[in-house]
């Protein structure tokens, strides 16, 4: 089974920021046991750490910086700008918002900042989980 080191090293997202979202879960055991499902089912399905708003909100802001250069990092690495590669998730199909609304909350407020920075947060926390599944796929 793969290590925190492991993930760190065979990743371009920061340490820190897998660090923090394996603790989030609540330590490397539990987050070994639900990355699987987090993986298969997205993690808006209800896992500890991730479920309310003042634990995804403090989460965001905590690794705000790490965060945003993750998301720009891998926009770029698809070929796209961040917001419109944020403003493609699953969770805004049904419920688009503008560019510029996504900008704002990322830094700051606005009416769509809790939306937004919860779903930042879960975006780290899937992204986190694909990366130990992929790496124990073998």
């Amino acid at each position: 089974m793969t290590a925190i080191q492991d993930m760190i090293d065979h990743s371009n997202i920061n340490p820190n920021l897998i660090r923090n979202a394996v603790k989030q879960f609540g330590g490397f055991e539990e987050f070994k046991r639900v990355a699987p499902d987090v993986t298969r089912h997205g993690i808006d399905g209800g896992f500890g750490g991730w479920i309310y708003y003042t634990d995804t909100l403090k989460f965001y802001n905590r690794n705000r910086e790490a965060i945003i250069e993750m998301a720009i990092g891998q926009a770029e690495e698809i070929g796209i700008d961040m917001l419109e590669m944020i403003q493609g998730f699953g969770v805004f199909r049904n419920d688009p918002i503008p560019k510029r609304n996504i900008a704002k909350a990322l830094y700051g407020k606005n009416d769509d900042a809790t939306v937004v920075q919860n779903v930042m947060a879960w975006y780290v926390a899937e992204e986190v989980a694909r990366l130990y599944c992929d790496l124990n796929s073998n």
